[in-house]
């Protein structure tokens, strides 16, 4: 009986009303909320333009490879003891498991920021200081948090290296004192493996000074000093950096006898070089330093060899040597021991940081007077100016500088010299990805993107842990965090999400090159005939989408790994049949002329007929094809290769822009 309440479905009608009305009520009953978010977001304490929620942490990656995965406690009420679990994951339908061990979570800290970068617009930066910004990967295994608080929790996978492919599911728990939840969690494994070996130059600079102030170690080269520097070296390889510096005028003891000679000692030179060697990981020593600026610093037009404290043999006394006395006994000697070690050639050794158009023909000048001395030996230096031509073996512009020189850039390439390129926060003017923990986190990674972009073969960036506070947790200097990447605590380091980024980047880059070496590998055996099929031009190709130039870029997650995925694809595409390889003349992506030419060509496996657009190609007997093809007068031109054989059928499809005319 309903009585007076009226109908059925005014009933229903006004139940489905109080439902909605109550909905919020009920929601906000809830004590807390967990939800998934990409590893990529900046999720600020106080919920912050925080993105939409995620019903699962979904990610994937290659065997051997580091993946991370971020998931957001949202506290509505004060919650205490909140604590966070992983549980294995298991691959579907397989009994197949990653242990608990491969996982690893941290509460993502964050650190006060009154500032933003002055270089970058609005719009770039994550948001407007002062704020608190999340940095930080806290090793608190448990902690509290108010009402309001978002608080994530960063996830870190690294997928064995006899992983089966296939998905792997599991949950991450989260259990405080007023309830638990958990969150699904999905890895996809592909059939690749990351190589160990390094196909792209890492540098970031760290100070030793650094281990009195916050690590306690108070006496250089001791016993203590060395087991902190392995924790370094350990942590560096760990995110993928491969190349280290000794400081060579400390390490190297230099001492006179009665006679006036001078004698070195490379021993404490040597342990340092081999704690970094030691680690199976590592690929160039940088050293160097030898010379100065002038009283203004960067600013001076000259430069000057430094002085050297070297002891009198059998006495107390130390006495200052000016460097024209020390060096051309010290260089030979220093190349022939490197020679010796087997490490000359992987050691390169700098003449003076940033030199500029005001000094650099002094630069010039200092660097001859050090070649003549170690003519085996390459120099390499971050620069700001172009004229170092005959001078310098590894060329490292800074970002912005490469962006406006690149042609000059280009040519001392193509004359033999390697081309690097470096960032440094604040003083790098202009909108292009940088490292400060105000920016998104995504400019971190693209920094390789851009890498491999570019053809480029190294990154060298000042801070490691240049930690220029009393505590980066509670002060962030003028340079707004780039200087450092990791976090100090007394017996090792504590990294960042921007860190764990870097690390991610670097893994894109090598992404890139497997698709290289793959394309290469197949062409190789074809012979000379092939030689217009240029094994990195598809990953160039591939880089445009999520780094056009070095100040056009994405910002979009979503975009970066639909990206990354279609590299594994296209690998993967490559060993099924028909195998093929197509490439263009412009390359995809480019804008082209309507009613314009573009060619295309390639190799297929033998017999197979190959269609472009629909018409056939004849191909040779060694499976070459080329076709010269007219774009018409759409605003889109595609070309369809497609490849049919017993085998199988196989279509790939190349894009370009046209325009009626291109404007220069």
């Amino acid at each position: 009986m309903l009585g007076k309440t009226g109908t059925p479905t005014q009933l229903c009608r006004l139940l489905g009303l109080i439902g909605i009305l109550l909905s919020p009520v009920l929601a906000r009953a809830e004590p807390f909320e967990l939800f998934a978010v990409s590893d990529l977001a900046n999720i600020f304490e106080d919920g912050y333009q925080c993105p939409p929620p995620k019903e699962a942490i979904d990610v994937f990656g290659i065997r051997n490879e580091y993946v991370s995965g971020q998931c957001v406690i949202e506290a509505r009420e004060d919650l205490q003891e909140v604590t966070v679990s992983v549980s294995p994951l298991t691959l579907v339908g397989e009994t197949a498991h990653l242990s608990k061990d491969t996982i690893t979570w941290n509460f993502v800290g964050s650190v006060p920021l009154n500032k933003n970068n002055p270089h970058r617009r609005e719009s770039d930066v994550l948001r407007p200081a002062p704020a608190l910004f999340p940095d930080y990967l806290a090793e608190e295994r448990s902690l509290a948090l108010p009402a309001g608080k978002y608080q994530a929790v960063f996830l870190t996978i690294k997928i064995p290296r006899d992983a089966a492919a296939g998905v792997y599911t599991g949950t991450v728990r989260v259990e405080t004192d007023k309830g638990k939840k958990q969150l699904p969690l999905r890895l996809t494994v592909y059939p690749l493996m990351l190589p160990d070996e390094r196909h792209l130059m890492v540098t970031e600079w760290y100070s030793t000074r650094m281990f009195s102030k916050f690590h306690g170690i108070d006496t250089p080269y001791s016993e203590l000093f060395f087991d902190m520097l392995r924790v370094y070296a350990e942590n560096m390889v760990e995110h993928r950096q491969n190349v280290f510096r000794v400081d060579m005028k400390s390490a190297i003891v230099t001492t006179q006898d009665k006679t006036g000679k001078l004698n070195f000692d490379f021993s404490r030179f040597d342990r340092w070089a081999e704690i970094f060697w030691n680690t199976g990981r590592m690929d160039l020593l940088e050293t160097g330093f030898l010379a100065t600026y002038g009283p203004k610093r960067w600013s001076s037009t000259d430069i000057f060899l430094q002085d050297f404290a070297v002891k009198k043999e059998g006495t107390d006394e130390t006495v200052t040597l000016p460097g024209n006395e020390v060096i051309p006994v010290l260089m030979p000697a220093f190349e022939n021991h490197l020679r010796e070690k087997g490490w000359l050639d992987k050691t390169v050794f700098h003449i003076q940081d940033e030199s500029s158009a005001h000094n650099v023909m002094r630069w010039r000048e200092v660097s001859d007077y050090f070649h003549q001395y170690a003519p085996s030996l390459r120099r390499i230096d971050a620069i700001e100016a172009t004229h170092f031509f005959d001078n310098l073996e590894v060329w490292v512009p800074k970002l912005n500088h490469l962006d406006a020189w690149y042609e000059i850039y280009q040519k001392a390439r193509k004359q033999g010299c390697e081309l690097w390129f470096y960032t440094v926060g604040v003083h790098m003017p202009g909108s292009y990805p940088n490292k400060g923990i105000d920016l998104p986190l995504i400019e971190n990674r693209l920094l390789h993107w851009l890498n491999y972009r570019f053809g480029l073969s190294g990154f060298l960036h000042w801070g490691f842990n240049q930690w220029r506070t009393d505590d980066p947790y509670t002060e962030v200097d003028r340079h707004l965090g780039d200087g450092w990447h990791v976090y100090p605590k007394k017996d090792g380091l504590l990294n960042s999400i921007r860190w764990e980024q870097m690390r991610n980047g670097i893994q894109d880059y090598e992404y890139l090159w497997l698709l290289e070496d793959k394309i290469r590998s197949m062409t190789e055996p074809l012979g000379e005939r092939f030689a217009m099929i240029e094994p990195s031009r598809r990953g160039k190709e591939i880089a445009a989408q999520v780094v056009k130039t070095a100040t056009n870029y994405i910002r979009d997650p979503d975009v970066l790994y639909a990206v990354k995925k279609q590299v594994i694809e296209e690998i993967l595409d490559l060993e099924k049949s028909p195998r093929m390889i197509v490439q263009t003349n412009p390359p995809e992506h480019s804008t082209v002329i309507k009613g314009g030419s573009v060619e295309v060509f390639g190799w297929v496996e033998p017999e197979t007929t190959i269609t472009v657009n629909g018409t056939e190609l004849p191909v040779s007997p060694d499976g070459l094809f080329m076709e010269k093809l007219t774009t018409g007068s759409r605003d889109a031109y595609e070309i369809a290769v497609t490849a049919k054989s017993e085998k199988g059928t196989k279509t790939i499809v190349r894009s370009f822009q046209t325009v009626y005319r291109k404007e220069y």
